[in-house]
């Protein structure tokens, strides 16, 4: 019996060695399978990434880059990269780009749109020799100057700030609340078009106004009422009849908006003489759904100008002011009628942005110590409308980039 129990006790550990062997080829060989496919498949993604890379840069040196398809071989692959247009009204574009490896592709698709400068919570091509942000001054969004940013006492900005020029400080005391980050040496150039651009889109497909001084227009929901001086009586519109395409301008006049805005539009005034190429804010522009109430509101306001954006010295527009807008300047300023006699007025409660060649002056103060004090017209509460990080009103000014939106893999 112990020959016999050695010899299958030898049997039975061969056996068991035997199908244990038999197991750890099977993983290895499993594991150099497994280690080459995901070689493979990570070969492919980074192919398929630098696609996206190569025909973004591309389209970052040209915006003008026609649709296509573009082909590459690299690092032992090849790249399939689609560039496709699926919104012509808006301009939007689809990258397409597939990354095969031996036989392993993978696809990663982009959602390209214009950039626009509605983008921005605050911008300046210039800010202005004496004109300051102080005490009670608070922006939230992206903020950027091509100027020097001049501060007093303690300005609050929410989101991030970016400058082409130096910070400027009133006194020592200043201390400014950078809190979305700061960088220098940043410059952003305003376009010389974005007027003239919006004028042609009225002409196609919205309301256009020519032949005309002076325009009244204030919104009412659903409808529009204009007139052409104070003595005529109102042209009552259906807006969505009026502008289809979201459109209105004012060619060689001056323009005086209010009232409450339903739908998506952008407004315009040019010309050089006179008052002509500005746009009055005459009363409060608000939205009819307020998407700081109701985040699904569709509603969205632009007014864009040749010269100035002009907060009107009013009744109306002396305790507090209400601008829901993308607020567009090409030459000239935001500011405020008489900024330096007009009655001590609240606060400007901007919920947009405002895009400007240079800043304008909206009111004065005075500073005491830590204190400061307006003294003429308005302090500032800007608050960015957090939708034109992804949206903006139609045919709104852009920046001649375009930007990703999306990215699915």
């Amino acid at each position: 019996m112990g020959g016999k129990g050695a010899l299958l006790l030898v049997l039975g550990f061969s056996l068991i060695f035997m199908v244990a062997g038999r197991n750890f080829n099977s993983m290895a060989t499993s594991t150099v399978e497994n280690f080459a496919s995901y070689y493979s498949d990570t070969k492919a993604h980074h192919l398929a990434s630098s696609g996206v890379n190569l025909v973004t840069n591309q389209i970052f040196l040209n915006y003008a880059l026609a649709n296509g398809t573009f082909n590459y071989e690299l690092d032992g692959g090849t790249i399939t990269a689609t560039l496709s247009t699926i919104n012509v009204y808006q301009n939007i574009k689809q990258l397409t780009s597939t990354g095969t490896f031996g036989d392993v592709s993978t696809t990663i698709k982009i959602i390209l749109k214009p950039s626009s400068f509605s983008k921005y919570a605050y911008f300046s091509n210039s800010e202005g020799a004496n004109i300051w942000w102080t005490t009670g001054d608070t922006v939230w969004g992206p903020f950027h100057t091509n100027g020097q940013l001049r501060v007093a006492d303690r300005p609050v900005f929410y989101g991030k700030v970016t400058i082409d020029g130096r910070l400027v400080k009133y006194s020592n005391s200043a201390r400014p609340q950078f809190l979305g980050g700061f960088q220098t040496g940043v410059h952003v150039t305003i376009p010389s078009d974005g007027v003239t651009n919006l004028g042609t889109s009225a002409q196609s497909g919205g309301g256009y106004i020519t032949g005309q001084q002076l325009v009244y227009m204030e919104f009412r929901g659903d409808s529009i009422r204009y007139r052409y001086n104070t003595s005529n009586p109102w042209t009552y519109v259906l807006a969505s009849s009026f502008a289809p395409n979201g459109a209105i301008f004012a060619a060689d006049a001056e323009l005086r908006i209010s009232g409450r805005i339903k739908g998506q539009y952008t407004i315009g005034a040019s010309g050089t003489g006179g008052n002509r190429g500005k746009v009055y804010i005459d009363d409060d522009v608000y939205y009819n759904t307020d998407p700081q109430v109701d985040p699904n509101s569709q509603d969205m306001f632009g007014i864009v100008t040749a010269r100035d954006v002009v907060l009107t010295d009013n009744a109306a527009n002396n305790n507090n002011v209400k601008v829901q807008a993308a607020v567009y300047s090409e030459t000239g300023s935001f500011v405020a009628e008489n900024y330096q006699s007009r009655p001590v007025s609240g606060a400007i409660y901007l919920y947009g942005g405002v895009i400007q060649n240079a800043r304008g002056p909206v009111g004065t103060f005075s500073t005491q110590g830590n204190t400061t004090t307006i003294t003429s017209g308005f302090s500032k509460r800007y608050r960015y409308d957090d939708r034109f990080m992804l949206a903006s009103p139609p045919f709104f000014p852009g920046t001649g980039k375009f930007e990703i939106v999306s990215w699915f893999e």
